[in-house]
This record gives C-alpha cells, sequence and structure tokens, in this order.
C-alpha cells in the first residue's frame, strides 16, 4: 500500500516538473511609475529557477532562491537601496512568453506590477 502512495507522489511531482512553464531566457519589462527597464536574465532546471534581475543602474542581482510551479514562479532577489541590502520578493504568474509579476520589499514596505516579456 505504501509503494502505490509513494509511486502516486513521485509520478505527481513529474507532472508537475513537466508542466512547468519554460523561463530560462532573458525576460524585459518597466518598472512601475520610474519607468525604468528591468531586465531577468533566468535558468531554469526542474522547478529550480537561478539567474539574475538587474538592479537600478543595470547592475545584476542575484536570484537566492527560485521556484517554478506549474505557470506560478516565485524569486527571491539579493539586492540594496541606497548601500544597504534590501530582499525582493518576486511572485506571479507565466503565461507563453509573458510573465506577470509583483516585486515588494521583503518588509513589504514597497511593491510594483511587472509586465516582462521573454526575448
Amino acid at each position: 500500500m505504501r509503494l502505490r502512495g509513494l509511486i502516486a507522489c513521485l509520478a505527481w511531482c513529474a507532472t508537475l516538473a513537466w508542466c512547468a512553464a519554460d523561463v530560462t531566457g532573458k525576460w524585459k519589462g518597466v518598472m512601475g511609475e520610474s519607468g525604468r527597464d528591468v531586465v531577468f536574465q533566468l535558468r531554469s532546471e526542474g522547478s529550480r529557477v537561478s539567474g539574475t534581475m538587474s538592479g537600478p543602474n543595470g547592475e545584476p542581482r542575484p536570484i537566492t532562491q527560485g521556484e517554478l510551479s506549474g505557470e506560478n514562479i516565485a524569486l527571491t532577489v539579493a539586492s540594496e537601496w541606497q548601500g544597504n541590502p534590501v530582499k525582493l520578493l518576486v511572485k506571479g504568474k507565466v503565461a507563453g512568453g509573458e510573465m506577470r509579476v509583483t516585486v515588494e520589499s521583503e518588509g513589504g514596505d514597497w511593491s510594483t506590477e511587472l509586465v516582462l516579456k521573454k526575448e
């Protein structure tokens, strides 16, 4: 009985990884009111996502944690603001060549919506 449950669980997990969107590549968008270009350079391996997000001056900021589950994406980006470290939380959905995400500071003091297009 336990073996059947284990096999079903493994099949379900494999299906989720197989159905996950392919986010590998370059994604570009515009940051809210600032109008600043934002670039995500992503690589996905199954449900894991790694890469970078461009900072205020275009410098790459590392994605320290990234997960893809079906069309849902969640990233943690190590950034900084005025010399102070800031953890950005990126959450949203991927549909084909478009990604709609919310980017917010870890404490929730700031957030913005982004629509990213895959190049």
